[in-house]
């Protein structure tokens, strides 16, 4: 134990004695509640244990060209370099080539254009595939997203779902239907609020859980428990920065969703979004690496489009950045009434890549 105290980083030993002076101030301080204590000592250690670790090194210039150009030769075994998550949509899969890891991708859309829905979808897909998944939800209880779910794989509305006692027989259709959920690799965390409590369970769940993907619903709703910052702007400015961070320190895919402005609601014709529409735009705009919109004309009460073709049940995913590919847009078809995004059925005539 001696030679190990000895050993250790001199700057590393002065700060965690710091850190043991600090901690024992605020135990004695009666303004600090258990959780208070918990949060604030969580993340200080989380951020030195990242400002210290040392569990990969950095590759020389040489390294680096001859790992890639084996990953390059051999795909199927060096699948780390390339891999991605997908979305399960064809077409979207086809023309974004998946969330690339270590990317933070943005979702965004007016209230109720279905963005919780989506990112719903998407996690449903990626349910057989077993992939380990993070889902944060700020404005749903953890039993609300489950009810989704359910709702997405029996195409039940999840009000009636809640609020309609189900018969045996329906009961054990519900059962059949979702067998697959209840081994799925899911965490679904309701309780986390702020950039930093995200970043805190985030490590958590990488190292204990070995999850990919992180969903995060929604970026508004995220808080920053320090007040150093100027306004709301520099608030998601630090959101955006701290998100995009964690997807590339544990090598995952980011996805939060966000809200456009009222802008959109005030520009005349079919009221398609754009990139100034994302509210606070700046931060995200820089450091999203895809940004997807969700577009639905029957929303705005367009019922047919620019072909004369019936708008309903008609999505359209408009992708306004992407760092990887060409900008494009995809169709799919949205089931109101179970709130489910399902590939349009021209994609189902093209095989995926």
């Amino acid at each position: 134990m001696h030679q190990t105290i000895i050993s250790m980083d001199q700057t590393l030993r002065t700060t965690l004695s710091q850190f043991a002076l600090e901690i024992e101030k605020d135990i004695q301080h009666e303004g600090f509640s258990e959780h208070d204590l918990l949060h604030k000592w969580t993340s200080k250690l989380l951020s030195l244990s990242n400002e210290f670790r040392n569990d990969k090194a950095k590759l020389t210039f040489k390294e680096l060209y001859l790992e890639t150009i084996s990953a390059l030769a051999h795909p199927a075994v060096d699948r780390n370099l390339f891999s991605a998550i997908p979305t399960g949509f064809i077409e979207l899969d086809r023309k974004i080539k998946g969330f690339p890891k270590g990317e933070l991708i943005v979702i965004a859309g007016r209230p109720a254009m279905g963005k919780t829905a989506f990112m719903i979808s998407i996690m449903a897909n990626l349910i057989s595939s077993q992939k380990p998944i993070a889902y944060f939800s700020i404005e749903n209880t953890a039993q609300q997203i489950l009810m989704r779910l359910i709702s997405f794989f029996t195409e039940v509305s999840d009000h009636l779902l809640a609020t309609k006692a189900v018969t045996p027989a329906q009961l054990e259709d519900i059962l059949e239907k979702t067998k697959v959920i209840r081994d799925a690799n899911i965490t679904i965390e309701d309780s986390c609020f702020s950039i930093d409590d995200i970043v805190v369970q985030v490590d958590y769940l990488v190292k204990e859980k070995k999850i990919e993907v992180v969903f995060i619903d929604h970026l508004q709703l995220v808080n920053v428990k320090n007040r150093m910052v100027n306004n709301r702007e520099d608030e998601l400015s630090k959101i955006c920065r701290e998100l995009k961070v964690v997807a590339r320190r544990y090598n995952i895919a980011v996805v939060v969703s966000s809200q456009l402005s009222r802008a959109v609601e005030t520009r005349g014709g079919d009221k398609r979004p754009q990139l100034s529409d994302l509210q606070l735009s700046a931060a995200i705009e820089r450091d999203a690496d895809k940004v997807l919109f969700i577009y639905r004309p029957e929303y705005y009460n367009i019922t047919k489009d620019e072909n004369g073709r019936d708008t309903s049940g008609v999505a359209e995913i408009i992708v306004a950045k992407n760092t990887d590919c060409v900008v494009d847009s995809v169709k799919l078809n949205f089931i109101g009434s179970c709130s489910k995004f399902v590939d349009s059925d021209a994609a189902f005539l093209k095989k995926p890549l």
